[in-house]
């Protein structure tokens, strides 16, 4: 199972939930944060003459720490991995997809501008997903999501079983 974090709510519920799902169907786990390049084309992410206005290396070093803080705080088994990449986030998570039976994605509200201007991650996911998509939205309350015991049988989901395709 493959799923991807960055440093959003949205995404914590995603880590959240397939952690649990893993550790309930003994699944592997390989977590995917992607790092995006700002380029000149983002209003926000350029000043004066096209001079960045930020710092692309300590932006990725503080992003890059931030996200394997994330990852050790979920108390990893020893054969989950964590893989940071350069790129554009949706594509790059459909690669990682290339040996896993389900994708898990955290979806948010981007409306309006955010939206133009970042794209829908999960939306990509759910649309180009050769495997099956779980969209976790962010929790409404502090609780932390849990995966059901009905919502692994409804996956079809055991030990060494792959999710149907009608479960998309």
């Amino acid at each position: 199972m493959v799923v991807g974090i960055d440093r959003s709510e949205p995404s914590r519920a995603a880590l959240d939930w397939a952690v649990e799902y893993a550790r309930h169907t003994g699944s592997r786990l390989l977590v995917v944060s992607v790092h995006p390049h700002w380029h000149a084309g983002l209003p926000f992410a350029v000043g004066v003459a096209g001079a960045p206005l930020i710092e692309q290396r300590a932006w990725d070093e503080e992003d890059r720490l931030a996200i394997s803080e994330l990852y050790r705080s979920v108390a990893p088994e020893p054969d989950w991995k964590l893989r940071q990449v350069s790129g554009e986030p949706g594509p790059e998570l459909i690669r990682a997809t290339e040996r896993a039976a389900l994708l898990v994605v955290g979806t948010g509200e981007h409306r309006g501008f955010d939206r133009f201007l970042e794209g829908s991650v999960s939306r990509y996911c759910l649309t180009h997903s050769p495997v099956p998509v779980v969209a976790v939205p962010a929790p409404r309350t502090a609780e932390r999501v849990s995966v059901a015991p009905d919502a692994a049988a409804a996956l079809g989901a055991s030990s060494g079983t792959r999710p149907s395709a009608a479960t998309r």
